[in-house]
């Protein structure tokens, strides 16, 4: 019976510093790994010890093991703690994930260079924005869609402001794209636990950055009396943001933007996904953004485009102003746009024809476009569709319907 006592004693001593011994070379922090450490030290050299007092069973053998053990408890947590204390004032870093640091304010830390992590502080709060004549037929909820890029916290505000009257409920979604986030390429043989701990970084610094801009959207928000709330997602931004814009009347966006937070998109990338988005009722926002005062929508000629045209007719914002259709240089364009105009009189819109119909391989005229006017395009593979492709490179707001 002792034999086998003895035997699950140092085989469970055995698997104890197995585990903090792969702890030690798993964990992402100084102050885990000690954690690990110290359990390997007590409770592993504990039970071995105490698996050789049963296999001697001698009164001598289990005086030694006592005063072994004692000597454990007494020193080991000492030593632990000096340690954790010197790595923490010595500034070791801590894992990304950390949500709590009792300490700080308590101990002084020092900087180190090697691994920083990213603090922003919160901006000053800003003069409330002025607040402009909103348009008839505002949303009655909107989803800001909170992704960054160059403009785009002005753009979002701008836009807000544009389109949100006294009775919009507003919902900030803070979204991250977490396979944008996760991709760090090809890694070389050993390099799994640097990279996860590369993402662990950058989704830090996501969730920061994120935050910073879902505060100062809140207190536009707060400045402008609207009704808001704020939701914090992580996933596939395309499902993610299509499975929220499906319970809201208008999703805003910012353009050439994307829920990387900036981080890790090449140049150029955050505007192609934001342009394949296929959204209906999202309004692609840019700085400088007024209240609308027309639509002008650009019909394609296809079955297609009449759909998207009928939606918009039904969607009752933005009813009361003026809308131009303007067909493109497409087979049967023309025609399409003539029955287009029909049909919103029929729904009771002032509707004219725009003429002559634009070429999809040539800017639009930006006097077409001048002032607040905003551009109506078919949802349907936006970045790919003729109207998408004759409006390139202008930097004016679009809504996808």
């Amino acid at each position: 019976m002792s034999e086998t006592l003895a035997a699950a004693l140092i085989l469970g001593g055995a698997v104890v510093a197995l585990i903090a011994a792969i702890g030690v070379a798993r964990l992402p922090d100084a102050f885990l790994r000690m954690h690990a450490a110290t359990k390997a030290g007590v409770v592993g050299a504990g039970f071995m010890l105490l698996g050789l007092g049963f296999a001697f069973g001698t009164g001598e053998a289990w005086l030694r093991v006592g005063l072994i053990i004692l000597f454990l408890l007494v020193t080991v947590p000492l030593a632990s703690h000096a340690l954790g204390r010197a790595a923490y004032v010595g500034g070791a870093p801590m894992w990304g994930e950390t949500a709590l640091d009792e300490l700080q304010g308590v101990l002084p830390r020092a900087k180190v260079d090697a691994e920083p992590v990213l603090r922003l502080a919160l901006p000053e709060p800003a003069a409330a924005p002025a607040q402009g004549p909103r348009p008839p037929g505002a949303a009655r909820r909107l989803l800001l869609g909170l992704a960054q890029g160059p403009g785009a916290e002005a753009a979002l505000r701008d836009g807000l402001l544009a389109v949100a009257g006294a009775r919009t409920e507003v919902t900030l979604l803070s979204l991250l794209c977490a396979p944008s986030l996760a991709n760090t390429g090809p890694v070389p043989l050993g390099g799994a636990f640097h990279a996860r701990r590369l993402v662990e970084r950058r989704m830090a610094q996501a969730r920061e950055s994120a935050a910073l801009l879902a505060h100062a959207l809140e207190r536009d928000c707060d400045a402008a009396g609207l009704s808001f709330r704020t939701r914090h997602e992580e996933g596939d931004a395309r499902l993610l943001l299509a499975r929220a814009a499906a319970h809201h009347d208008l999703t805003l966006l910012p353009r050439d933007a994307w829920f990387d937070q900036a981080l890790v998109l090449p140049e150029g990338e955050a505007a192609a996904r934001a342009a394949r988005l296929a959204i209906r009722g999202a309004l692609i926002a840019v700085p400088g953004m007024a209240p609308p005062r027309a639509l002008h929508f650009l019909h394609e000629g296809d079955p297609d485009s009449g759909e998207s045209l009928k939606h918009l007719l039904g969607l009752g914002l933005f009813a009361a102003l003026p809308l131009t259709v303007t067909p493109l240089d497409a087979p049967g364009a023309v025609e399409a746009a003539e029955e287009g105009v029909a049909l919103a009189w029929a729904h009771g819109w002032a509707a004219t024809l725009g003429a002559p119909p634009l070429h999809p391989d040539h800017p639009a005229p930006l006097a077409e476009f001048s002032g607040a006017v905003l551009a109506v395009l078919p949802v349907r593979m936006a970045g790919a569709s003729l109207a998408w492709r004759s409006l390139r490179g202008a930097p004016i707001p679009v809504l996808l319907v």
